[in-house]
């Protein structure tokens, strides 16, 4: 898939659905996982989408919005009404008009309880492991590997964070965290971690939980966040079964779904250029050690799924248009950051905005054309629009440096930086003193002219 954006045409849509939206064709809008930077990717991308999608069908018209892991916290505010530029703004350190500041905190906060808890039950476990040993030969050459197992917690992190950020900010902007009573179809996809089965919240039998509480458990990445437990059961992250679930979308009368997929392999061409990102000379993937193979590994496996699915939903449904945004196989820039990479959200927005605002310009006709068959009309993104948009971005990376610069006094940077203001602050004074050296001897002198090497350092 060469191109960042492609058009699927596909599916005579199931009948009997019907939505909040209306009888008009039914549109979807799926947001896929992708962490930290899958979040902010798909702002920038519903930013660019906005620039055009400004007549009767805007960005917040979508007649059901499908969000999965990351994406479910995007289609959150999203369906209560937050449009892109805002959750923008929140990228940076100051509030926007209705969202607080995304922090590192609501991210990465430490699986404390779960430490402690496994802490304290460590001498029974060791008690408990050397009577089995003792009374039973079952264990193998190391019977006290598995202690390890019992000591260590089911993930490094908490999420409980990112479902206050989402409760807090939907009360404070005066939206619902009520599946039942928003004004459109909204459900958020999770995984089952005990049956292993997809759960889709906001479907009838799971409308009861509040939108926030499901967020934090499509969000919950196996072994970064800790599994989040709802009633009797315990969640984790909604992209382990189904990467785009567009299924749901068609099932429910979807004749348009725009996908936004941020997680996309990297085709690596080692035979006419080397990695532009490495710094050096390097061709391989591998040459950045084991993290990088990994995260190659994650996104093949992410991905794989998706082709085989536009197929058969083209062989089933060929009067159902799918159209499908992503990073490009060739975009390094969204690979070498990593997908809980927190610092980087400004600009992975940006990247998602600008690449995808270039795509739309180069494919228009074509795009145009598939919305207009939908009763859905996109008009060319005024420059207006695109210099608005630019603003925004820059204002955030403003507040996002000046909270680094703030940041640096906690650092070996800070330290650096106030002992040159302390260094200033002497040379300014020693300044002050030879400029008033030079007064008092002038005065004695009957002059009143500044020397003039005072004169040139002023």
């Amino acid at each position: 898939m060469k191109n960042q954006m492609r058009l699927e045409r596909g599916g005579t849509p199931l009948a009997g659905f019907e939505t909040k939206g209306g009888k008009r064709p039914k549109t979807a809008l799926v947001l896929a996982g992708g962490g930290v930077t899958g979040v902010v990717y798909e702002v920038g991308v519903l930013q660019a989408l906005s620039n055009f999608l400004t007549g009767d069908f805007t960005i917040h018209d979508f007649d059901m919005v499908i969000g999965i892991s990351a994406g479910s916290i995007v289609g959150s505010f999203l369906v209560n009404g937050v449009p892109p530029s805002e959750m923008i703004g929140a990228l940076g350190a100051e509030p926007s008009d209705s969202l607080r500041p995304f922090s590192k905190w609501d991210v990465y906060r430490p699986n404390f309880g779960e430490f402690f808890q496994r802490a304290l039950k460590l001498p029974f476990n060791l008690l408990n492991n050397l009577h089995k040993n003792l009374s039973h030969s079952t264990f193998g050459k190391y019977p006290y590997a598995q202690l390890f197992d019992e000591i260590l917690p089911s993930a490094m992190f908490s999420n409980h964070k990112v479902e206050e950020y989402v409760r807090t900010n939907l009360r404070q902007l005066g939206g619902t965290n009520d599946f039942r009573k928003l004004k459109k179809d909204f459900y958020v996809i999770a995984t089952e971690l005990d049956t292993g089965d997809r759960v889709v919240f906001g479907h009838k039998d799971h409308q009861h939980v509040p939108i926030s509480k499901a967020v934090q458990a499509s969000t919950a990445i196996p072994l970064f966040y800790k599994p989040v437990r709802i009633g009797r059961r315990e969640y984790v992250d909604g992209a382990l079964r189904k990467t785009l679930s567009i299924d749901l979308a068609i099932e429910r009368g979807a004749e348009l779904i725009v996908c936004i997929n941020p997680v996309v392999p990297l085709r690596n061409d080692i035979e006419h250029k080397y990695i532009p990102m490495l710094g050096h000379k390097e061709r391989y993937i591998s040459s950045k050690g084991f993290h990088y193979v990994w995260r190659q590994m994650l996104r093949l496996m992410l991905h794989s799924r998706i082709p085989a699915g536009l197929e058969r939903y083209r062989h089933f449904y060929p009067n159902v248009d799918i159209i499908l945004i992503e990073p490009r196989e060739d975009d390094y820039k969204m690979f070498f950051h990593n997908i809980m990479d927190y610092d980087a959200r400004v600009s992975v927005a940006e990247h998602g905005y600008k690449t995808v605002m270039s795509q739309i310009r180069e494919n228009y006709a074509e795009y145009s054309a598939a919305f207009a068959r939908h009763e859905v009309e996109m008009f060319q993104a005024r420059e207006r629009s695109s210099s608005n948009s630019t603003r925004v971005f820059n204002k955030t990376s403003q507040a996002v440096r000046k909270v680094r610069l703030q940041q640096m006094n906690n650092s070996e940077m800070g330290l650096l930086h106030t002992l040159l203001e302390k260094l200033d602050k002497a040379l300014t004074t020693a300044e002050e003193t030879t400029v008033q050296r030079h007064r008092r001897k002038e005065r004695e002198e009957g002059s009143e002219s500044f020397p003039k090497h005072v004169q040139s350092a002023i």
